[in-house]
């Protein structure tokens, strides 16, 4: 014979099963979510880095091409023995042209022509800069110009999904000629 009580689950049973189901899908909820919260991470990173990587790129060439400096900081020189530095350079290239490098707006330009995908990463304030330097007391020494500037994405995200890098290189002018 079959008791009644012997049919069925008992409340005790049901909330213990419950309880053990919320907490294994709690802990893959929380696994999930880490997971994507550390891939848009990482895109993010590669975005900034891909920005300034690019961007040091041609401004690289861009020095390299060029015999002289003619403005930093939008005052004219004559050579970087006074180790000038600005928020803007101006160079004179091989085809006689010249070219203006500045940071403006949130961007670094080249000839107004944003060297950044402004859609992704901005500059953060103050802190691109053009430095020049050469030997003192010996216009004839070849210029280093440095670049330094910080780039930051321009979502607004979380802040644990900000991402931002600074990016800085050296580079002569193999053309000089003053």
């Amino acid at each position: 014979m079959i008791k009644k009580y012997d049919l069925g689950y008992t409340v005790v049973e049901l909330l213990a099963v419950v309880a053990i189901l919320m907490i294994v899908s709690g802990i893959v909820i929380g696994i999930l979510y880490s997971t994507l919260r550390g891939s848009a991470k990482t895109k993010i990173t590669t975005d900034i880095s891909q920005n300034g990587n690019y961007a040091i790129s041609v401004i690289s060439d861009i020095i390299v091409d060029s015999t002289n400096i003619t403005k930093i900081g939008g005052s004219d020189i004559a050579d970087c023995t006074s180790s000038p530095e600005g928020s803007s350079i101006t160079f004179k290239r091989l085809n006689g042209n010249f070219t203006n490098l500045a940071c403006e707006n949130q961007t670094i330009t080249s000839d107004s022509a944003s060297l950044i995908n402004t859609n992704l990463a901005e500059l953060v304030d103050g802190t691109c800069s053009f430095y020049c330097s050469q030997l003192s007391n010996d216009p004839y020494a070849i210029p280093i110009v440095r670049v330094k500037f910080k780039l930051q994405d321009k979502g607004t995200g979380l802040s644990e999904t900000k991402a931002s890098s600074t990016f800085e290189t050296s580079v002569s002018l193999r053309n000089y000629s003053p």
